[in-house]
């Protein structure tokens, strides 16, 4: 049992507590307390402005007898945040930065000592005026401990995961079998734009009012001087959506001249007349959209959620790589690989098989040139190219409708080439665009056709006489 006893060393002077410990010694009582104080040097609530170059530079201090450096910030632009430390207030050797994202939130951590002065440094990743800035710097004795959960054989437990730094949700996954699943990327729809011809195959223009579409080893789509002139280009196929693997889209584009041309509207994307996701440029407003059943829905600059900060707006004559990923929950718009919006829900569109197109469009009578620039663009699936496939086996002389939608046609075997001919369409029904015409010519050999073609609108199977074929598609 242990009590504390007063001993008086001096006569006269005030009483000091001891306490009788395991070895049978009277020692002196001590306790730790935790002196915790706010670093003036490196704090601040001065907004950053052009005037201090969109920089904060704290002065040096001494970490003497201080283990745990604290740093919060909160403010309305995204910011570096570097934490500093050197040995003679001259040589910052040690640097440890962080990504400050306004649209998240105040954001703060704590740092190790590891030599004798410190600073910090906040740095604007755009040249906006902040409205509000509150940093804080806080010198602290004792750091958080570690945690006292260990592993049998008295290791720190600790967990690693890969997370994306655009999407810090994602995880990689690990099967049952402890197996990494992996995707490839598989290029569904687009091409590059080589020489100065056009291929029609791939694409297809559509022009109003002495606009025009010009190849140069990239796609220039210019409304011309004429009033209301509007410039369109779209891929012949869709990119076939299969549940279970994402689309992206990606394309490099450029906003020639003044970026706010009133009257004038320049959109890219993978999107249709009814369905679809694009960015879009209207004046002076960038925007991301969503189409179902040809109504739009847009996120407005200022209003976005993702990396890049609430606002941004493409700068005139500047190549930017615009990418889009979806899926039946939602779409992640991204510039220059950085996440720029998510929006997640079902039924941000009703068709996810949906071609590549992009446009520059005048209207109210606006009759100035625009120019809109296309290095490349095209739509990959996050994952194999093919599918598990199906068949139909057909015996009568009849339309058959084997499915609605994108597909892929790999081969029709003809099982009985006897009296039999063969029409078969990308549609839903018995129309154009045809496939291809099989016309066995009585013969007795069974035989094959490989196709692997994909379609685009559906898949119909018209036959007459006494065939006997197994379409195989997916």
């Amino acid at each position: 049992m242990s009590y504390f006893k007063q001993v008086e060393l001096i006569s006269g002077s005030n009483a000091v507590a001891t306490q009788l410990t395991s070895d049978g010694v009277h020692h002196l009582g001590t306790a730790i307390v935790q002196h915790v104080v706010e670093d003036t040097n490196n704090s601040s609530t001065t907004n950053l402005t052009s005037g201090n170059s969109y920089t904060f530079t704290g002065t040096a201090t001494s970490t003497l007898g201080v283990v745990g450096l604290q740093w919060a910030l909160k403010t309305d632009q995204n910011a570096t945040v570097y934490v500093e430390e050197s040995n003679d207030e001259s040589n910052w050797d040690i640097s440890y930065s962080y990504d400050y994202i306004a649209a998240k939130g105040g954001r703060g951590d704590t740092v190790q000592a590891s030599m004798a002065y410190w600073r910090i440094r906040v740095v604007l990743t755009v040249s906006v005026d902040t409205t509000y800035f509150r940093l804080s710097g806080v010198l602290c004795p004792i750091a958080t401990p570690l945690p006292s959960s260990l592993s049998p054989d008295g290791r720190l437990l600790s967990e690693a995961t890969i997370t994306g730094k655009e999407n810090t949700d994602r995880h990689v996954w690990v099967s049952p079998t402890n197996a990494l699943s992996v995707n490839s990327n598989v290029r569904l729809v687009g091409t590059n734009f080589d020489g100065t011809t056009k291929d029609p195959n791939f694409w297809t223009e559509t022009v109003a009012n002495a606009a025009s579409v010009v190849q140069t080893g990239e796609i220039k789509l210019l409304t011309g001087s004429t009033a209301n002139g509007e410039a369109q280009y779209d891929s012949v196929r869709r990119a076939r959506f299969v549940v279970g693997s994402a689309l992206q889209f990606t394309g490099a584009y450029k906003f020639n001249g003044t970026v706010a041309e009133a009257d004038n509207v320049r959109r890219c994307g993978a999107y249709d007349d009814d369905e679809g996701f694009y960015f879009q440029l209207d004046g002076s407003i960038f925007s991301v959209g969503s189409r179902k059943e040809a109504s739009d829905t847009l996120i407005n600059s200022g209003s976005f959620n993702g990396n890049m900060g609430l606002a941004f707006t493409p700068i005139a004559d500047r190549y930017y790589k615009l990418d889009i990923e979806w899926s039946p929950l939602g779409a992640f718009y991204y510039v220059n690989g950085v996440l720029l919006h998510k929006s997640v829900g079902g039924h941000l569109t009703r068709r996810l098989t949906v071609p590549i197109r992009f446009e520059n469009i005048n209207d109210n009578g606006n009759d100035t040139e625009v120019v809109f620039d296309c290095l490349g663009v095209v739509i990959v699936r996050e994952g194999d190219l093919e599918t598990n496939p199906t068949y139909k086996h057909i015996s009568t002389a009849t339309t058959t409708v084997c499915k609605y939608g994108a597909g892929v046609l790999h081969k029709v075997c003809v099982n009985d080439p006897t009296n039999a001919a063969i029409t078969i369409y990308d549609n839903n029904s018995a129309a154009a665009p045809i496939m291809a015409i099989i016309d066995p010519d009585n013969g007795a050999t069974p035989f094959e056709m490989g196709y692997n073609a994909p379609f685009s609108n559906g898949l119909t199977v018209v036959t007459a006489g006494t065939p006997d074929i197994t379409v195989i598609y997916e």
